[in-house]
C-alpha cells in the first residue's frame, strides 16, 4: 500500500492495527486475502485490485484504493470491474476510493451489467470522525439495495436455478436429489479449479482431448465422463459420489437427457474470462470467492433443496460470520505457543464451515510460529492429522469433503502441477459419516455422533460445533441422559435430567467435555434456552461449574435479522469454555449485541467492547435471572431485580397458595382429541379478539356456541374455573398500560387460553384488588421483561409462571394507608378512571423503590421491550437540540459531583461546526471549561483507542476534562444510561483528584 494511503486512512480515524496493506510482504495476516495480493495468482485478464482493507473485529469492512489507480478514459469500467472483484469476496460492505481531499464511498454488491456502483457518501478529510461515522451510520433503507445483490443471494439463486433445470430434465429414478446436488457440486469444484488457475488452459487437453476452454469439460457426455474420471483419480473418489463410478453407464441411461445435463453443467463452467459483469454464472469470479462462503451457500442450498431430508437428520447451515466468531474464540482461549499444533473436532460438521475456518486458522498459526508460509506437505498434514469431522448425514459429509478439498487448494501456495495434487482419502479419517452402517447397527445408532460407541474418541485440543437444536423423540431420552456422564459415572439418585426435553444441543455439550482434553477448549453454537429457560436451570448450573466459560455472545436480539442468519429466527448463543472445573473467583464476558437494521443489512453485528459485561461465575451458577437481566438491561437492573425479590416478599404462587387461590389458563380449541363440552352452552365467552380493557361486561360478549358451534375443544377445562367474579391476567399483554394488566369480571365467563383466570371468593376481595392494582404497575411489566424465559426472548407473551414468580409484598407488611389507597385504585380501575402515575407511585412506595429505581424501570420499558414501538424508540435518532442530551450531560455531572466531592460541569458539545448525524458528544469538566479546541479533538479522534464499531468514544482533553461521544440512538441517552456512565467514569477514576 502506498505510504500516502496509509497516512490518509489514519487521518480518517482508522487505527493502524485495523489496516491491512496488500502491498506489504505477505504474512499470516494476509492469508484470507491472498487472491487480492498483486502477483499472488496469475489471471487471464488484468483486473484492478484494492490496495488494502480496513478491518473491524478481524473482518474486512472497507476495501480501499487510490483514485489515481482508476483514473483515465475507462475509469468507470475499472471501478465496475473492481466492484465485481470485491463483491465476490462477500465480506466488506464498502469500497473506498480515496482522493487528496475526500473519499468516495461505494456500496459493495453485484450490480446489473451497465449499472454503476451506488455512491453511499463522501467523507471529507476535514471530517473529524472519518470512517467511524460511515461504519456506524444508522441511516439508509432497503430501497438502496434495489439494484444490488450480495454474493450469497446471487449464488444461491444460480444454484437453485441449475438444480431445478436438472430436476426438470431428469426423473427421480434417473437422478436422485442427492445426485443432482453432487453433479452441481462437481461442476462448481471444476469451475473453482479453472478460475483459480489450478487447471490451466494447457491442462485441459490432458483431461478432455481437444478441450481449450473450461466449459468444454462438460460439453458432451463423453467429455463429462472423462472429467469425472479425472476428478476421481485426483481426489480418490471422495468428491461428491454418485450411485456408481460407471459414468458411461449413467450417461447412457439418461439418454437424450444426458445432453441437457451437460448443457446445464457447462453453463456453470462459463467464466468471466473477458471481464463480463452479468448476473449469471459468467459474472462470478471464483478466484475471489472464499471457500468458506462457497461452503456456507452450498450447505444452505442443500438444506433448502432437500427440506425433508434436512429436517430428518437435522441438516442446518451456519453463517460464516457467526462460525468465525466461535473459531476466533476457541483459538483465542488456547495458549499462543500451542495454537499451531492443536487437533480440532467438529462432531456435527455439516458442510464443514467450522473445519474450513479452523483449517485456515491452523495454516495461519503455523505461518506465525515458523515465520514462513506453509507449503503443500504441511498443509496436507494439517488436513489429515489435525482435523476431524463427524456427521450422521452422508450428504453433509460429501459437502464437507468438497469444502476441505477446495480449502486445501486455496491455501496451497503453488497448486501446480496437476500431477502432484493427488489427495489422501478423507473419508473414515478426517471425515466420518457416523450413520447406522458405520456404527454397525448399534442400539443408539440413531444418535449418530452421540452414540456410546463414539464416546471415547480423541481426546482433542478443540471441540467446536453448531449441533442440532430440534427436540428428539422421547424413545431416545435414556440414551441422551447418559451423555452427561462419563463411562464410569452414573446420575445421582433423583437428579434432574441434564438433557431436558431431549434437546440434542445440550447432549452435544456434555459429550464435548468427554471428547475434549482436560484444559482444552470447547466452542459451541447452541439455542439460547441454555441461558434463559427454567427447564435448563440444572444444566446451566452444571455447565458453569464443570467448565471455565471464557465468553458468551447472546444472539437473542439479532435472531430476527434476516441477513444475519437466514432461515433461523430462534435465539442462539455462542459460548467458549475451557474444559476444566470453574473456580468461584472466575469470571467471563457476556455480550448481547443489540438489533441494528442498518448493520443487519450489511450482515454485521456490533461487537462492542464497551457493551461486554464481566459476569462472575458464581452469579452464572446461582442467579437464575442473571442472563435475562443483563440481556435486556445492565448491572443496575440485575441489582434491582435482586432487591425486588428479597424477604419478606414471596412469589405470587406462594401468596396465592396461602390464600387457597390459583391461576388457571382458559380453554384451548385445538384440533386433536376433541372433547364435547355441552355444559358450556349458553355461557358468554371472552377471547383475545374481544380486546377487553380494565373491566369486561359479559352482556356485550357473544355466547360461546356462536363462535364454536360444535362445542368441541381439545382442553375445555374444569367449568369451575369460569365462575365469577374473576380476575383475568393476559397471556399477551401490550405495551400500552391499559392493555397490559388484568381484567375484572363480576360474573361467570368462559375465557380462552389467552387469559389466566382466578375466581375471587367473597372473603378475598381485598387480595384480589391488590393483585388487580399490581397487574397494571410498571414494576410487574419490568419484572417480567427482566426475568421471563420466553417474553422478549422467543415470544412476546407471558407464561403463567411469569405471574406466579412475581414477588408480592404480603398484606401483613402493608400499612393501613397503603391498603386504603389500594382499594381506591382498584375502584378507579373498575370505574375506568385510573391514574397510572398515582398507581406506580403507590407500588414504588410499597416496594421501597428510589427515584433512580423508578427511572431505571421506566427506561427499560421504553427502550428494551420487544414491542415494535419500543424497538423504534431505541433506534430513533436524537437531534442535537433534543432536551434529553442536555439532561444526560447534567445528570452525569450531578452524580459525579456528588460522589467525588468535586464540581463537574456537563454540556452538549459539537466537534464540527455543522454537527454530526452519527455521533453526539458531551463534555464533562471538573472546574472551569476552556474553549473547545477542534483541532485537538480531530487529532485525538485520529488516535482514539476505541474500536471503529464502539458505541462510545472517550477523549481526554486535559486533567479531569473529558469529551464523551455516543451514537445518536435513543437507547444511549436515557436517564439510567447517564447514571451507568457516571458510575463507570467514577469507577475508572477519571475525575479523582489524582487523575
Amino acid at each position: 500500500m502506498h505510504g500516502a494511503l496509509v497516512n490518509t486512512l489514519q487521518r480518517l480515524c482508522v487505527p493502524p492495527e485495523s489496516i491491512v496493506d496488500f502491498g506489504e510482504k505477505a504474512s499470516a495476516r494476509h492469508l484470507r486475502y491472498m487472491d487480492l495480493l498483486p502477483g499472488e495468482r496469475s489471471s487471464v485478464v488484468a483486473e484492478p485490485l484494492p490496495e488494502g482493507a480496513v478491518e473491524v473485529s478481524g473482518k474486512a469492512a472497507v476495501y480501499v484504493v487510490r483514485r489515481e489507480l482508476l483514473a483515465g478514459p475507462i475509469e468507470g469500467q475499472k471501478l465496475a470491474q473492481l466492484m465485481r472483484t470485491v463483491a465476490c469476496r462477500a465480506d466488506a460492505a464498502y469500497l473506498a476510493v480515496i482522493n487528496a481531499g475526500s473519499t468516495t464511498i461505494y456500496r459493495v454488491g453485484f450490480y446489473a451489467e451497465g449499472a454503476m456502483p451506488t455512491v453511499e457518501s463522501t467523507v471529507e478529510m476535514s471530517d473529524p470522525n472519518g470512517l467511524r461515522g460511515l461504519l456506524n451510520d444508522a441511516a439508509g433503507g432497503d430501497e438502496q439495495d434495489v439494484d444490488r445483490l450480495w454474493l450469497d443471494d446471487l449464488l444461491f439463486k444460480l444454484l437453485t436455478r441449475s438444480a431445478d433445470a436438472l430436476r426438470k430434465a431428469c426423473s427421480q429414478t434417473e437422478l436422485s436429489d442427492e445426485e443432482v446436488l453432487s453433479l452441481i457440486g462437481r461442476a462448481l469444484f471444476t469451475r473453482f479449479l479453472a478460475d483459480r488457475d489450478i487447471v490451466r488452459s494447457s491442462d485441459l487437453d490432458a483431461i478432455v482431448r481437444g478441450a481449450v476452454r473450461p466449459d468444454q469439460l462438460f460439453e458432451n457426455p463423453q467429455a463429462l465422463v472423462r472429467t469425472f474420471e479425472w476428478l476421481d483419480q485426483v481426489f480418490n473418489g471422495d468428491l461428491l459420489e454418485l450411485r456408481s463410478k460407471d459414468y458411461e453407464g449413467l450417461m447412457h441411461a439418461l439418454g437424450t437427457a444426458g445432453s441437457k445435463v451437460c448443457d446445464i453443467l457447462s453453463n456453470v463452467m462459463v467464466g468471466s474470462y473477458d471481464g463480463q459483469l452479468s448476473l449469471d454464472w459468467g459474472g462470478l469470479r471464483f478466484q475471489h470467492i472464499p471457500v468458506d462462503v462457497l461452503s456456507q451457500v452450498y450447505e444452505h442450498f442443500a438444506h433448502r433443496y432437500m427440506p425433508a431430508k434436512a429436517k430428518k437428520t437435522s441438516i442446518h447451515y451456519t453463517p460464516r460470520a457467526i462460525a468465525e466468531l466461535v473459531v476466533d474464540g476457541v483459538f483465542g482461549a488456547t495458549a499462543q505457543e500451542k495454537r499451531h499444533e492443536v487437533t480440532v473436532l467438529d462432531p456435527a460438521v455439516g458442510a464443514g464451515v467450522f473445519l474450513v475456518l479452523s483449517f485456515r486458522r491452523l495454516v495461519a498459526e503455523t505461518w506465525m510460529h515458523t515465520g514462513s508460509r506453509p507449503k503443500r506437505g504441511t498443509i496436507r498434514a494439517i488436513l489429515t492429522k489435525q482435523l476431524c469431522g463427524l456427521d450422521i448425514n452422508p450428504i453433509s459429509i460429501k459437502v464437507a469433503a468438497l469444502s476441505l478439498y477446495l480449502a486445501a487448494l486455496e491455501l496451497d501456495p503453488e497448486p501446480q502441477p496437476l500431477s502432484d495434487l493427488r489427495f489422501e482419502r478423507l473419508f473414515d479419517k478426517t471425515l466420518r459419516c457416523v450413520d447406522e452402517k458405520y456404527l454397525n447397527g448399534a442400539k443408539d445408532a440413531e444418535l449418530g455422533s452421540l452414540s456410546m460407541q463414539l464416546r471415547s474418541m480423541g481426546p482433542y485440543d478443540i471441540v467446536l460445533a453448531n449441533p442440532p437444536w430440534t427436540r428428539l423423540p422421547g424413545r431416545l431420552k435414556k440414551d441422551l441422559d447418559r451423555t452427561a456422564y462419563a463411562a464410569d459415572e452414573k446420575a445421582p439418585q433423583g437428579a434432574k435430567s441434564l438433557v431436558p426435553n431431549q434437546w440434542p444441543d445440550l447432549a452435544f455439550m456434555w459429550r464435548s467435555t468427554q471428547w475434549c482434553k482436560p484444559g482444552g477448549v470447547i466452542g459451541l453454537l447452541v439455542h439460547a434456552r441454555l441461558l434463559f429457560s427454567s427447564e435448563t436451570a440444572q444444566a446451566r448450573r452444571h455447565w458453569f461449574s464443570m467448565t471455565r466459560v471464557t465468553g458468551i455472545l447472546n444472539g437473542m436480539h439479532v435472531r430476527q435479522e434476516p441477513k444475519i442468519w437466514p432461515s433461523n429466527s430462534q435465539p442462539f448463543c455462542a459460548l467458549v469454555s475451557i474444559n476444566l472445573p470453574s473456580k468461584p473467583a472466575d469470571s467471563f464476558y457476556f455480550l448481547s449485541p443489540r438489533r441494528e437494521p442498518a448493520l443487519g443489512r450489511r450482515r454485521e453485528i456490533r461487537l462492542d467492547p464497551k457493551a461486554a459485561i464481566p459476569v462472575p461465575m458464581e452469579l452464572a451458577v446461582h442467579d437464575p435471572h442473571a442472563f435475562k437481566s443483563l440481556s435486556r438491561g445492565s448491572a443496575l437492573d440485575l441489582e434491582l431485580i435482586g432487591r425486588i425479590h428479597r424477604v419478606p416478599r414471596i412469589p405470587m404462587k406462594e401468596y396465592l397458595d396461602e390464600l387457597h387461590l390459583g391461576l388457571r389458563q382458559g380453554f384451548i380449541p385445538g384440533e386433536q382429541e376433541l372433547q364435547y363440552a355441552a355444559h358450556l352452552r349458553g355461557q358468554y365467552v371472552l377471547e383475545a379478539a374481544d380486546k377487553p380493557t380494565l373491566v369486561v361486561n359479559t352482556r356485550q360478549l357473544s355466547k360461546i356456541e356462536s363462535r364454536h358451534p360444535e362445542l368441541k375443544f381439545q382442553w375445555p377445562r374444569d367449568p369451575d374455573i369460569y365462575r365469577g367474579p374473576l380476575l383475568l391476567f393476559r397471556e399477551a399483554p401490550k405495551q400500552q398500560t391499559v392493555h397490559r394488566g388484568a381484567i375484572y369480571c363480576d360474573s361467570d365467563v368462559v375465557f380462552s387460553r389467552s387469559f389466566y383466570g382466578m375466581t375471587i371468593p367473597s372473603n378475598r376481595a381485598f387480595e384480589a384488588d391488590y393483585l388487580y392494582v399490581l397487574s397494571y404497575a410498571d414494576l410487574l411489566a419490568y419484572w417480567t421483561l427482566m426475568t421471563s424465559s420466553k417474553f422478549g426472548v422467543e415470544r412476546d407473551i407471558y407464561n403463567q409462571v411469569d405471574f406466579l414468580n412475581f414477588p408480592v409484598v404480603p398484606r401483613t407488611e402493608l400499612t393501613a394507608a397503603q391498603e386504603s389507597l389500594i382499594s381506591k385504585m382498584a375502584a378507579d380501575l373498575k370505574s375506568g378512571k385510573p391514574s397510572w402515575s398515582s398507581l406506580n407511585k403507590l407500588v414504588a412506595e410499597i416496594y421501597e423503590l428510589s427515584s433512580f429505581d423508578e427511572e431505571l424501570i421506566a427506561d427499560a420499558l421504553e427502550f428494551e421491550n420487544p414491542y415494535p414501538a419500543s424497538k423504534a424508540r431505541a433506534l430513533a435518532l436524537i437531534d442535537e437540540a433534543d432536551p434529553r442530551i442536555h439532561a444526560f450531560a447534567r445528570s452525569i455531572a450531578s452524580i459525579i459531583s456528588e460522589l467525588e466531592d468535586v464540581e463537574v460541569h456537563g454540556i452538549p458539545c459539537a466537534v464540527t461546526p455543522d454537527g454530526d448525524r452519527v455521533w453526539q458528544f458531551v463534555r464533562l469538566t471538573a472546574g472551569a471549561q476552556a474553549a473547545l479546541d477542534r483541532e485537538q479533538v480531530h487529532a485525538l479522534l485520529q488516535h482514539a483507542p476505541d474500536t471503529l464499531m464502539s458505541s462510545e468514544i472517550r477523549l481526554q482533553l486535559g486533567p479531569r476534562d473529558w469529551l464523551i461521544g455516543r451514537l445518536r440512538q435513543g437507547r444511549y441517552w436515557s436517564r439510567s444510561q447517564a447514571r451507568l456512565l457516571a458510575l463507570d467514569l467514577i469507577h475508572q477514576g477519571l475525575f479523582s483528584s489524582e487523575h
